[in-house]
């Protein structure tokens, strides 16, 4: 076994083969209509513009159709999934008929490998939603297809659920749930925060939960000083529990079973709470998700992509506001001087607790709430930021991660999460929040397939584009790893064990300070227990 500190420029590259173009195209107006009939995977044109017709008639094409058939926003309605022999066919509906189409937009073979089941709302991609009408658009954005791609869980993973009374008989927890104490309803809390981490898919009813072939064991909330409940489902297998709950106090016992469930192998997801930033400027801790061993879940806009696409004004004032931009941490922003061209700064006031021991961020607002469908039909999503819905999102993350290694340690749980994260430092407007929005916005999809890809002989885990100043990463034995756009700085601590080979690509930073270290180990017997990971 040899331990290396390694500083060395490597250069790679991959080939491309020629493949089907696949893509989306949007018309110019909700009035252009593209009438199509599909038979034996050919698609035929059927209307009466002869360019169109031509263009059909020389290339073969195997989908086209309306993607998103229950949008809201113009854009999407006029938005078309296509299918093609090559790329050519592409060009010439963008060069040809510019009246007819604006824009068009390849699908990387990357993001292709996807799964949805037939419950995933009207954001699916594959038409067969038999489910709730629910805007799951938050899936989307975290990668949660290409997660399903590779596990959609295992029922020998177990979630714990310590949020509110769930019931064992419902649609979306039938045969998979176990109660240990029964919980106060309230107000359905439970029956949510269950259902975004683990509801049952693939049954026509509702919508996917995140690590939905996964099992549940359900318990009460609070016991703040001993935290016996969480104890006694960590003790009786569970993987990973969501604690959407907290208090100011900090219990040293608390810690210690926390740290006793740290050593059973059971992650802890807690949150910061929902009170207003603007109220707490991020000095109230909150507990059990500033303890030690805890992955504290913050919120994060996840809707629109431009500030035009959010752009409002207020009835009663006449002032401009923006709200839900993308990586954003509050909900609204607004400018100076009133005017929308100006620098858009966030309004604190609608930014949900965050504090320096928050460790992630997930979408916290417009997130499809079971309880109301369940008691009345209703599709209703929150339209206020809160931290309660961003933790379950995490917690099903995790037991996805868990079902393809469930030798994984709560450290290298932790490690991943940060490591897979997309980095947000960019983002001007959360300036005012630096160090206190953790390692960046949740990926679910990239921190499935590092765990997957950390088994596998002829992968590497990539580990990019990324920028650390603190924390502990450790990872235990993966085959293969390569670091590229990488920083680990000031603080960092490094601790990566590869049975193979470690890379470090050129554009890759590896500078820790006085309380940082960097220790790369090739060592080719490190393994897992490989009898309890399933193929």
């Amino acid at each position: 076994m040899a331990k290396l500190i390694i500083f060395s420029l490597l250069l790679y590259s991959c080939l491309l083969q020629a493949q089907e173009d696949r893509f989306y195209i949007r018309t110019t107006s909700e009035k252009v209509e593209v009438p199509v009939s599909t038979n034996d995977s050919i698609v035929t044109y059927l209307g009466n513009d002869t360019r169109l017709k031509k263009m059909f008639t020389e290339h073969r094409v195997k989908v086209f159709r309306k993607e998103f058939k229950y949008a809201q926003r113009d854009k999407l309605k006029r938005t078309y999934f296509v299918i093609a022999e090559n790329k050519t066919f592409q060009e010439e509906l963008m060069n040809l008929v510019p009246d007819l189409f604006e824009f068009a937009e390849s699908i990387s073979n990357e993001s292709l490998q996807i799964y949805e089941p037939n419950d995933y709302g009207v954001t699916s991609t594959t038409g067969k939603n038999l489910g709730a009408q629910a805007v799951l658009d938050y899936y989307d954005f975290l990668g949660i297809p290409q997660a399903w791609y590779y596990t959609t869980g295992s029922p020998e993973v177990i979630i714990g659920i310590s949020d509110g009374y769930i019931d064992p008989e419902d649609p979306e927890f039938a045969g998979k749930t176990t109660m240990f104490k029964k919980s106060s309803l309230s107000k359905g809390h439970g029956f949510t925060i269950a259902a975004i981490a683990a509801a049952q898919g693939d049954n026509g009813y509702g919508a996917a939960g995140v690590c939905y072939d996964c099992n549940i064991y359900t318990t009460t909330y609070g016991n703040f000083k001993e935290l016996n409940q969480l104890l006694e489902l960590s003790r009786a297998g569970a993987k990973v529990i969501n604690c959407s709950w907290g208090s100011r106090t900090y219990y040293e016992t608390a810690q210690e079973a926390i740290n006793e469930m740290r050593d059973l192998g059971t992650v802890i997801v807690s949150v910061p709470h929902n009170a207003a930033y603007s109220v707490t400027n991020g000095e109230q801790l909150r507990y059990p998700g500033a303890y030690e061993h805890v992955i504290s879940v913050g919120s994060v806009q996840h809707k629109n992509d431009e500030i035009s696409d959010g752009l409002l004004i207020e009835e009663k004032n006449g002032k401009y506001y923006a709200e839900k931009q993308q990586y954003h941490l509050s909900r609204t922003g607004g400018f100076k001087n009133n005017n929308p061209k100006n620098e858009y700064t966030l309004y604190l006031s609608s930014t949900n607790n965050l504090d320096s021991s928050v460790d992630i961020v997930a979408p916290g607002n417009d997130i499809f709430q079971y309880y109301n469908y369940k008691e009345n039909g209703e599709i209703f999503h929150n339209p206020f930021q809160a931290t309660s819905p961003a933790a379950p999102l995490v917690t099903g993350t995790i037991g996805l991660m868990f079902s393809l290694n469930p030798s994984l340690s709560v450290d290298e749980v932790n490690s991943i999460i940060k490591l897979s994260a997309t980095n947000i430092d960019h983002i001007k407007a959360n300036a005012p929040l630096k160090g206190l929005w953790g390692a960046g916005s949740l990926h679910t999809g990239r921190a499935v397939k590092m765990t997957y890809d950390m088994l596998q002989p002829n992968k590497y885990m990539m580990i990019e584009n990324q920028r650390f100043a603190r924390w502990n990463f450790k990872i235990n034995a993966a085959h293969k790893i390569m670091i590229k756009n990488e920083q680990f700085i000031e603080g960092a601590r490094v601790d990566f064990t590869a049975k193979d080979e470690i890379l470090i690509n050129a554009e890759t930073v590896l500078l820790p300070g006085e309380n940082g270290s960097i220790i790369l180990t090739i060592d080719p017997d490190a393994s897992y227990n490989l009898e309890t990971i399933k193929e």
